[in-house]
């Protein structure tokens, strides 16, 4: 393997493509549960209401009595991903793809489409700036990434919208790398690449904390017409997104001024759901290790040598010492972030330097997300996706790069490279914040959608629970704690609850309260009829 560049962008191989694409898919509608509960209830409970009249409206969905003058923060979404599906669910209907599985499937189908722009956008990203057989190992070493298989298949806005950010990333990268054949990019590439990134903020609009660095790198890097055709194309996302909350909340751009309202003006997001550190992401970072080999292999060894490299080691040397000094001067704690910060930019510094096998823009991008998300009170795991993405595929070309130049230098070489390239997919084998969460409970529940005319679920609340769309129908159901909760007994009583769940919570010492709430359900008529995992399912 070498690494000569290509006189021309070589032809995308969709078959492949597609193909690496299946993991993620076959993850999501194959084991079903989820990765957070807005992958359901922000998701497929609002299509299923907007088609039908039923599912779960959380709050962030629903008009207040008194919206006219309401001072708090309401509709804060927009109904774009909603109004796809809702579609999807009435078409359908219209050939008899009615059942909780075939739904299931029917909204993973844009998923699916979505999940190979992206890495056709990766693929195409490569072959420019190393080479078309080192672009078919990244391909696939970014496509069965752990967290990349894990979030590409699911409803949730960080999964469409990152998808949408690599494929209008990698639009606007073209016009950095010489090698791209003449006249192939253009202000219709540009135009096209800022449309991309106006749809990842239309899906979530935390996404500007990508957006606005590369835009602003746009700028940096002296690319002012990449940087206008990319603004021309997201004002007219832009447009669409403010005529759908007219339409839909009554008011122009109305979710996008009540989400920064919420978020970001108010406070409220951290105040309700709380707050962590700024370094709460930093062990997280952790889960990109090819992406951190790659980036180091893309800074040039001349670079190693300069007084910014000194600078970086220093700052991140004295962020690191009141961390550890914590415990017994925990004032000095206060001074971390701002080492930390200059290390950041140091290392921005050294990594954001025009290189042809380096997309500088990504890593901007990636760099400005982690810093602009650090800085905010409210934090989650999930959060933190798009820079696990946005960093490896940036890091992927210097990546392969040495995969293909340590491959020719023996065997130990070969199995240092196998190891690190083997990390990606180590996630599916060791526990991790991205692990899918009670697929066991959402496959009996769809098992149970078979014939259900009610059903009562022990031990779970309604943001755990598998909600309407996975009964499959406008059903009475609710959730418990425990036999003597309202909900059982009035489910005892209903001889239209014929259907029960309980989830255990799996240690030993919930053997007793396991027991007893299996013989509450037998006591109250119904039998056992499976166990998967920690869910048990019950009919009568």
């Amino acid at each position: 393997m070498t690494s000569s560049p290509p006189a021309q962008q070589p032809r995308t191989p969709w078959a492949e493509i597609a193909i690496a694409a299946l993991p993620a898919a076959l993850h999501a509608v194959v084991l079903l549960g989820r990765l957070h509960p807005d992958e359901l209830f922000q998701s497929l409970e609002v299509a299923l209401n907007r088609t039908y009249g039923f599912g779960v409206v959380p709050w962030e969905w629903q008009v207040p009595p008194n919206a006219a003058t309401a001072t708090q923060p309401w509709g804060i979404r927009n109904h774009a991903v909603p109004m796809l599906l809702s579609l999807l669910f009435r078409a359908g209907d219209v050939v008899g793809l009615s059942s909780v599985y075939a739904r299931r499937i029917l909204a993973e189908v844009p998923q699916f489409l979505l999940h190979v722009a992206m890495l056709g956008a990766v693929w195409r990203l490569l072959a420019r700036r190393v080479n078309t057989p080192l672009a078919h190992l990244g391909l696939w070493l970014v496509a069965l990434y752990g967290p990349l298989v894990w979030f590409a298949g699911r409803t949730m806005s960080e999964s469409f919208s990152t998808a949408f950010l690599v494929w209008g990333l990698e639009r606007l990268d073209a016009d950095d790398a010489p090698r791209l054949r003449s006249g192939q990019a253009g202000p219709g590439w540009w135009a096209w690449g800022g449309a991309l990134l106006g749809l990842a903020q239309v899906t979530r609009y935390g996404s500007a904390a990508v957006i606005i660095p590369a835009m602003l790198w746009l700028l940096v890097a002296k690319r002012f017409r990449t940087f206008a055709f990319a603004t021309a194309g997201g004002l007219v996302i832009a447009f669409g997104l403010g005529l759908l909350d007219k339409l839909t909340w009554g008011e122009w751009f109305h979710s996008l001024i009540h989400y920064v309202r919420f978020n970001v003006v108010s406070g409220a997001a951290a105040a309700q759901f709380g707050q962590q550190p700024w370094w709460t992401y930093l062990p997280r970072l952790l889960l990109a290790p090819f992406a951190f080999v790659g980036l180091f292999f893309a800074v040039r060894r001349d670079r190693w040598l300069r007084p910014g490299v000194g600078l970086l080691l220093a700052a991140a040397v004295l962020a690191a010492i009141p961390l550890l000094l914590a415990a017994h001067f925990p004032r000095l704690v206060t001074l971390a972030p701002w080492f930390g910060l200059l290390a950041g930019c140091a290392l921005g510094f050294l990594l954001l330097e025009r290189d042809t096998k380096q997309p500088s823009l990504f890593i901007a991008a990636a760099l400005g997300y982690v810093f602009i998300l650090s800085a905010t009170a409210h934090k989650e795991d999930r959060f933190l996706y798009p820079a696990l993405i946005l960093l490896s595929v940036a890091a992927a070309p210097g990546f392969v790069t040495w995969v293909g130049e340590a491959w020719s230098k023996g065997t130990a070489r070969r199995a240092v490279v196998g190891v690190i390239a083997a990390s990606g997919v180590a996630f599916f084998v060791f526990p991790s914040p991205y692990d899918v969460q009670r697929k066991e409970q959402f496959q009996l529940a769809a098992r149970a959608s078979r014939g259900v005319t009610g059903m009562v679920i022990m031990n779970e609340g309604m943001w755990g629970s598998p909600g309407y769309f996975y009964l499959g129908a406008n059903v009475p159901w609710c959730p418990c704690d425990f036999p003597h909760d309202g909900c059982f007994q009035f489910a005892t009583r209903d001889p239209r609850f014929n259907r029960g769940l309980y989830w255990s919570n799996g240690s030993e010492a919930e053997k007793p309260r396991d027991a007893q709430a299996r013989a509450a359900f037998e006591s109250a008529g119904f039998r056992f009829v499976e166990q998967r995992g920690q869910a048990s399912l019950f009919e009568r």
